[in-house]
């Protein structure tokens, strides 16, 4: 399981990455044609909104996770020594996990929701999305899979450093 949520959240990383290269492009190509031309192009705002950002984001979650590079306050852990810091970064795991778990959640149910009744984005140009909901909640599906993972990872460490000093 390790290795399949490693792979899945380094796929999603590259998918980010790829679209964090779209929206460069495009928001280039938008300025250029905007003071070359006097003419912006329609949708950009949209497409940076409700197609690039969110997918940047949510997509990216899980990679940050495996590469342990999300934002931490150890500002008490820290200070804290063995089995304390252990079981304290423990239950920080833990209570993240479930917050991620219940986040997921309601990110599948405003996909159903947003797919159900074909949710768009009104502006420049229509774009529809839902299917970006669904992308969204399969970004924090793979951050919950990647959490659960690095949880138990902690939680064997922690369990096998104490067992055997």
């Amino acid at each position: 399981m390790s290795a399949l949520s490693r792979s899945l959240a380094r796929f999603a990383g590259v998918v980010a990455g790829v679209i964090v290269l779209l929206m460069t492009v495009q928001i280039t190509a938008d300025v250029v044609s905007r003071n070359l031309f006097n003419e912006p192009i329609p949708g950009t705002l949209e497409l940076t909104a409700y197609l690039f950002m969110p997918l940047i984001v949510f997509l990216a979650l899980a990679y940050a996770e495996y590469a342990e590079e999300h934002i931490r306050a150890t500002i008490v852990v820290a200070r804290l020594s063995g089995r304390i810091a252990q079981a304290t970064e423990l239950a920080g795991r833990i209570v993240t996990l479930v917050v991620v778990l219940v986040l997921t959640y309601y990110a599948v149910i405003g996909a159903i929701y947003a797919t159900e009744i074909r949710l768009e984005a009104l502006g420049a140009i229509t774009l529809p999305v839902w299917p970006v909901k669904i992308l969204t909640a399969v970004g924090w599906a793979l951050f919950a899979l990647q959490q659960t993972v690095s949880t138990a990872t902690l939680f064997i460490r922690s369990t096998t450093r104490n067992d055997h000093g």
